[in-house]
């Protein structure tokens, strides 16, 4: 049975405090609401990783396997089944796509809001404390890196979580709820196997609050939880449990991140909780305190008393620790992101509204600070956990004003998404994405594996998945390859029958809101260019057009190289850079010897200029011009002519020079300087073309 709700009416001055703190949560309430809103039709990823999730449900619904030994065409994320199981079911009725996803994610978000508001509830506190435990979930939404609403199993999970703990609260005398709450946990293990400590915790708990009715609680999630992996462990041929476990262990450990990040990250982001839970928590043991003075009998009964109406503060502050703990296992695990706080941000925000004091001074200073926390939140966002090399002088340099546009997907960003995902589907034959393998589904064609399978697997699967994908590479199996970032080393030697059709930069870029490729959330956000590359195909020049010099032949057509051009030219696809887009396979490059720090000349041969007409050429840059030069230099009175730089970042655009009337039947050569220790020149396809019209 719960305490009985004060109904007392407050002072005024706590009544003010009420307010604010119901008018904030309400507020943040309807912010989440309206985000969710807002980003569930965006047509592409939100986080990275939501593909690789819909494509587990794809293969559910298709009847393949959903734990089958590594390989190129897949290999399934770290975690147990039962949130892409149901996306699959949903998908037999609803379409299998993004939406579907976030929807569940909401639905499961708002279910967690109603776990909250019931668990505070039944511990007798008043509504303005149940709308504080609300609205601190609602508000850790940026601290926890965007991730409810996302095709990610945490939401379903952390609500699962909770209203077990719930009815395992209230099962005293009622075996039908512990039962129902060893189902939720049982299907919150299966959801994601972290869970795992909170089956622990809740069964200490369970002593507490439901000893009678403990043993149909463990009962059951042994029977759905343990017997169900055992059984579904040998139905997989044992590679459930290899994924879930072995490899999960195999990742390393941030001791780290373990006893220090997490616990400064929690302090960084919601510094005003832990004065709440100081006054909160004084306010509770100040009567016990007092009692062990004298422990006559009478004060030994009231004592116990107090101790037995306050066991659901003891059980969720259990939890909260519980929460706090799995957040700083999680986040200490290799490649975790800051969604691993979400254990803790969801059961710290219940105790904190389970132990509010109430009445007097006590509960408005302790609601206060809830308060200032509900208001920091909404001013400002933590990027990074203070606690690094640097120590806590990072502390306020690690705070940045809160912005929408980094939550909200723009109507620009919409609309390269939305072109993005159009391309995918006109695709004219299969698509590999090695940072975004969804896109080869979307693309109409097979599947293959991302690079996040590839971090998950043992080397020698990694080496054997990383060779057959070579292997289809370079027999040109696919129309389209997308890079997020220039290609990692073990690939480069299989796009040698590719070249870079399209180069995306900053905001041209379809990139996530959620995770580590987002702006939101990070200390340096990711600025990597996007890349859209294509088959080799070879450029000519239209009718009565020249080719001076487009280097197909792999050599240097002609030109003289000095210093940093090499000898020869280079292929597109570098160590360094994937250039482009430009013709063919081959381009001259000033980065070809030292990178973008060499320096050197280059002539090209001389040639004679028509009557009329045009020199054109495909030139491109690094980040900067300063120190470049392109230049057309006459033979017989050294006169120069510079073409028109524009910084590029390694993007080749088309130039053309009408040839002026003064240089007319004259012998040039083309003049490339590159005198910069940051940037490079590349050149490609020069073509003498003869006049319009």
């Amino acid at each position: 049975m719960g305490v009985a709700v004060v109904t007392a009416r407050a002072p005024r001055g706590l009544a003010l405090v009420r307010g604010i703190v119901w008018g904030l949560g309400i507020g943040w309430c309807l912010a989440f609401v309206v985000v969710c809103l807002v980003r569930i039709s965006f047509p592409l990823e939100l986080e990275w990783m939501e593909g690789g999730v819909l494509h587990q449900a794809l293969r559910f619904r298709r009847g393949e396997a959903l734990y089958p030994p590594p390989g190129p065409d897949f290999v399934p994320f770290l975690y147990t089944p039962l949130y892409p199981i149901l996306l699959s079911l949903l998908g037999t009725v609803l379409p299998l796509d993004f939406g579907l996803g976030r929807g569940v994610s909401v639905l499961a978000s708002m279910a967690l809001g109603f776990g909250a508001w019931r668990a505070v509830g039944r511990e007798g506190k008043p509504r303005a404390h149940q709308i504080a435990a609300l609205a601190l979930i609602a508000s850790g939404y940026v601290f926890t890196f965007r991730w409810l609403d996302l095709v990610r199993a945490d939401a379903l999970a952390m609500a699962l979580i909770l209203w077990a703990a719930v009815l395992l609260r209230d099962a005293w005398g009622d075996p039908r709820k512990a039962a129902i709450a060893g189902v939720l946990m049982a299907a919150a293990f299966w959801t994601k196997q972290t869970a795992a400590v909170f089956v622990v915790a809740s069964a200490i708990g369970g002593l507490w609050v439901a000893p009678r009715q403990l043993w149909i609680y463990a009962a059951t999630i042994a029977i759905l939880a343990g017997a169900g992996m055992l059984w579904a462990n040998a139905a997989s041929d044992g590679w459930l449990w290899r994924y879930v476990f072995e490899l999960h262990q195999s990742h390393a450990f941030n001791a780290e991140r373990f006893r220090r990040k997490t616990w400064g990250m929690f302090v960084h982001a919601m510094p005003w909780l832990l004065p709440a839970l100081l006054i909160s928590l004084g306010a509770l043991v100040r009567p016990w305190l007092g009692g062990r003075r004298r422990l006559d009998r009478e004060r030994d009964a009231r004592l116990r008393q107090y101790l037995r109406a306050h066991r659901g503060t003891a059980y969720w502050g259990l939890l909260a620790a519980t929460g706090l703990f799995a957040s700083a296992l999680g986040y200490a695990t290799q490649w975790a992101e800051p969604n691993a706080f979400l254990p803790g941000v969801v059961f710290l925000s219940v105790f904190v509204g389970v132990a509010l004091p109430q009445g007097g001074v006590q509960e408005g200073a302790a609601l206060g600070c809830v308060g200032a926390q509900l208001l920091g939140a909404a001013l400002v966002e933590p990027v990074y956990a203070p606690i690094q090399a640097n120590g806590w002088s990072a502390w306020a340099r690690s705070y940045r004003w809160q912005d929408l546009g980094r939550t909200l997907p723009s109507a620009a960003q919409r609309e390269v998404a939305a072109q993005t995902r159009s391309s995918l589907e006109g695709s004219q034959g299969p698509v590999f994405a090695l940072a975004r393998p969804y896109w080869s589904v979307i693309a109409g064609g097979s599947w293959h594996v991302g690079s996040m399978n590839l971090h998950d697997v043992l080397p020698e699967d990694r080496q054997r998945i990383q060779g057959a994908l070579r292997e289809r590479l370079e027999d040109n199996h696919y129309a389209q390859v997308w890079l997020e970032g220039e290609p990692p080393s073990w690939l480069i030697p299989a796009l040698s029958g590719y070249q870079v059709m399209e180069r995306r930069h900053g905001a041209a870029r379809a990139r996530p809101l959620s995770g580590y490729m987002s702006e939101a959330g990070m200390t340096t956000p990711y600025r990597e260019d996007q890349l859209r590359l294509g088959p080799v195909a070879q450029r000519q020049p239209g009718p009565g057009g020249v080719v001076l010099a487009d280097f197909e032949d792999g050599t240097a057509g002609g030109f003289e190289l000095g210093g940093a051009w090499g000898q020869r030219p280079v292929r597109g696809i570098t160590p360094t850079a994937a250039l482009g887009p430009f013709g063919g396979e081959y381009v001259l490059s000033s980065a070809a010897r030292g990178g973008m720090k060499g320096r050197g000349i280059a002539f090209s041969a001389a040639w004679r200029l028509p009557a009329d007409g045009a020199i054109e050429l495909w030139l491109g840059t690094g980040a900067t011009v300063e120190g470049l030069a392109v230049s057309l230099v006459r033979e017989d009175t050294d006169e120069e002519i510079r073409l028109p730089l524009t910084a590029t970042r390694l993007v080749l655009v088309p130039t053309a020079w009408p040839i002026a009337p003064s240089w007319r039947g004259a012998e040039v050569r083309l003049r490339l300087s590159d005198q910069s220790a940051e940037s490079a020149i590349f050149i490609d396809d020069v073509w003498l073309t003869p006049a319009s019209g």
